[in-house]
């Protein structure tokens, strides 16, 4: 999709876990000939979590109901309302000089290690340790703040053990 607004556009993206081993999906961004966690922009007719559901679809493969958002902090769910899950990170980035996106930035875990992006989408994607995303960045494949959030992903204890646990989250209409 095109920018939407000249200086700042809202994308969302999945930092997506493996179902089994400590490891995080990235697929070879074809524009910008590097590393990244899957996601893009959100459309002016949906809200993040749609636009998480359309990205992830298109770029990995994966279907409604074989991934879950994982929230590391609770929050309320009012009435009359449709409560989206809170995203691990949002930031601010510069997608080039000119040119910036806000990122809701969302904490996945799949429920199967199949990738198979969509025809037209980059066919280079695949399940990375640490180490292996550590060495994709001292190769200029891979941005600082990718490597940032992944690291911080893959070593953290809390997380981890959390990861174990089933989940309890469904986005819901409030009645």
């Amino acid at each position: 999709m095109a920018h939407i607004h000249e200086l700042y556009d809202f994308t969302a993206s999945a930092y997506i876990l493996h179902p089994s081993e400590p490891k995080v999906c990235l697929h070879f961004h074809k524009k910008l000939h590097k590393w990244l966690q899957p996601g893009g922009h959100i459309e002016l007719n949906e809200d993040p979590l749609e636009a998480l559901e359309h990205e992830l679809l298109e770029e990995t493969g994966l279907k409604s109901g074989e991934w879950e958002v994982i929230e590391l902090t609770d929050q309320p769910h009012p009435r009359n309302s449709k409560t989206i899950p809170m995203p691990l990170h949002i930031e601010v980035h510069s997608f080039n000089e000119t040119h910036k996106h806000i990122d809701f930035g969302f904490l996945i875990k799949s429920r199967t290690e199949i990738l198979k992006p969509q025809k037209g989408e980059s066919v280079k994607i695949g399940w990375f340790t640490k180490s292996e995303i550590i060495e994709l960045n001292k190769s200029g494949q891979l941005n600082d703040g990718t490597l940032d959030i992944c690291a911080w992903i893959l070593s953290n204890q809390t997380l981890s053990n959390q990861l174990h646990k089933p989940a309890n989250f469904a986005v819901k209409e409030s009645p």
